[in-house]
Order: C-alpha cells, then sequence, then structure tokens
C-alpha cells in the first residue's frame, strides 16, 4: 500500500512538472510590469535585473574574468525554510499554441540562501528569453502546503535591455581582482625608474581599481639587495614604493588609499651573494585588499 502511494504521488508530481502552467501557484511578470533593466554596466562587472511580482528579484551577472562566465541569482522575498531540487523549464507564450515546455534541467536552491543557476544553463535562459519563452522554476513550497510552485521569467521587454547587457559583456576587463591582488615589479642595480613590464602592470591594476568600490587598501612596499650602505639601500627602497605611489596617482587611483613603505635589506627572497638573488631581492611588492560591499 505505502509503495502504491509513493508511485502515485510521484506520478502526480511528473504530471505537474510535464505541464507548462501545471502549479498551484505561479508568479511572474505580465505584459503590463514586465521590466527588465541594467543595474551595473562597468568594465568589471554586467548585471541584468527582472523583478518578479509578489515572489521578489531576479538577476544575471557577469564579472570581468579571463573565462567565459555567467550566474543568474534568484532572490525571493522569504527565504526558503529547506533544500528544494528544482525543475527547470522553457515554456512557450501563450502565443505559440501547441508547442511542449522543454526541461533546461534541475538545479538545487539550498536552505536560507537565494536560488542559483550558472554557466551554460544560465545562458540557454538568456538564449530562451530572446526566442520570446519562459525560463519557469518549478518546485515544492514549503510556504504553500508543499505544492508544486512555479517562478518564471517574462521575456516582455528584454530585448532591449538584453543588447545592452551584452555590450557591456563585450567590455569587460579579462581579468579579475584575484589577478591583480599582489604584483611583484623588479628593479636595476640601483634603480628606481618604472620598466615598461611594471607600468604594464600598473595600468592593468588601475584599469580594475578605479570601478571596484570595495578596494579598501594598496600596500606598496619597496626592497632592495644587500650591495651598497644600508642607509642608502634603505632610502633606495622608499624612492621605489614612492614612485610607484605617484604612478597610480597620475593614472587616476586615489592616493588616500595607497600605503608605502621600505624596508630596504629587510625581507630577502633570495640569496644576495648571486647576480640573479640580488636581483629577486630589489622589488616593490603591491598588496591589495578589498572589503565585500
Amino acid at each position: 500500500m505505502r509503495l502504491m502511494m509513493k508511485i502515485q504521488l510521484m506520478a502526480a508530481l511528473l504530471l505537474c512538472f510535464n505541464g507548462a502552467y501545471a502549479a498551484n501557484k505561479n508568479f511572474n511578470a505580465n505584459l503590463d510590469n514586465s521590466l527588465w533593466y541594467i543595474s551595473s554596466s562597468t568594465p568589471i562587472q554586467c548585471t541584468l535585473e527582472h523583478p518578479i511580482p509578489r515572489y521578489g528579484q531576479a538577476h544575471f551577472e557577469a564579472k570581468a574574468s579571463k573565462n567565459i562566465n555567467l550566474d543568474f541569482i534568484l532572490q525571493s522575498k522569504r527565504a526558503l525554510p529547506e533544500t528544494r531540487l528544482v525543475t527547470l523549464k522553457s515554456v512557450p507564450p501563450q502565443w505559440q499554441p501547441g508547442a511542449q515546455a522543454q526541461t533546461i534541467g534541475e538545479v538545487k536552491f539550498h536552505q536560507q540562501f537565494d536560488g542559483y543557476v550558472t554557466q551554460q544553463k544560465a545562458w540557454q535562459m538568456l538564449s530562451e528569453l530572446e526566442e520570446g519563452k519562459i525560463p519557469t522554476f518549478y518546485y515544492q513550497d514549503w510556504y504553500n502546503k508543499n505544492q508544486i510552485t512555479s517562478v518564471g521569467l517574462s521575456s516582455v521587454n528584454f530585448l532591449k535591455s538584453y543588447n545592452d547587457f551584452n555590450n557591456c559583456i563585450e567590455q569587460l576587463l579579462p581579468y579579475n581582482f584575484d589577478d591583480i591582488a599582489y604584483s611583484i615589479l623588479k628593479y636595476n642595480k640601483n634603480g628606481v625608474q618604472l620598466t615598461s613590464f611594471s607600468k604594464k602592470r600598473l595600468k592593468m591594476i588601475g584599469d580594475y581599481i578605479k570601478h571596484d568600490e570595495g578596494i579598501s587598501v594598496i600596500v606598496v612596499s619597496g626592497y632592495s639587495d644587500s650591495y651598497g650602505a644600508k642607509y642608502h639601500n634603505l632610502q633606495l627602497s622608499e624612492k621605489r614604493a614612492s614612485s610607484v605611489k605617484e604612478y597610480l596617482a597620475q593614472i587616476g587611483l586615489d592616493d588616500d588609499k595607497i600605503q608605502v613603505a621600505g624596508y630596504g635589506e629587510k625581507h630577502h627572497v633570495a640569496d644576495n651573494n648571486t647576480v640573479l638573488g640580488r636581483m629577486q631581492n630589489r622589488r616593490v611588492v603591491i598588496s591589495i585588499e578589498r572589503e565585500e560591499i
């Protein structure tokens, strides 16, 4: 008897998931209130948002990176009390009678967290919206006595903002914070001048930092080898660090966030008795700290 009841329950769930609009409760924007807009458009982040009436907010987000990336986040006004396995379908609009809903895949919405879809499934959701279809999530809703509830993304008014979103993605930097958080610049013997490589690296850092409001401090530390007088080497390391700060300020960074210090012969990283070792010791180290906002 119990086995039969389980089979009947699974069959009922499958019936719900196979139907386009078989949910007990539906959340989605209609023709009158469907809205898409760009909330962030910078070289480090692009965000495309979509309010879902009575439910919450949905948004697609791409960030600066050397890799292709896309995340979809579904924010509910009420946190999920339990982890749920969710079916994601592409539902045809009403003006395509007879068309069948297609399953994009299954995702897991975790307890107390926003719904999250990433990579290829997120890109497919954008493709379905571009074709006028409705990416829709189906799940058992704890707030609705575990009845099947659907949350859909309206394709109405989508295309203009989607075009702007694609234009933003095209301008994303090909590196992220982790790629510029720590840098080492090398110097010639007794040199304080920035090399062409160092200037290129500093410009790369500056292009990112100018758009990241979470950057709290840039620590610039200068060092020398052990050839010459200690006081001379201390001054040399300070000049190296100061020249980096001046260059970063010239390319538009807030110099109040830049802390400089020279340590002279302290903290060698290589053997000072060899040419290659001394070259490693003549350096400026740039460490960047970031706070989540």
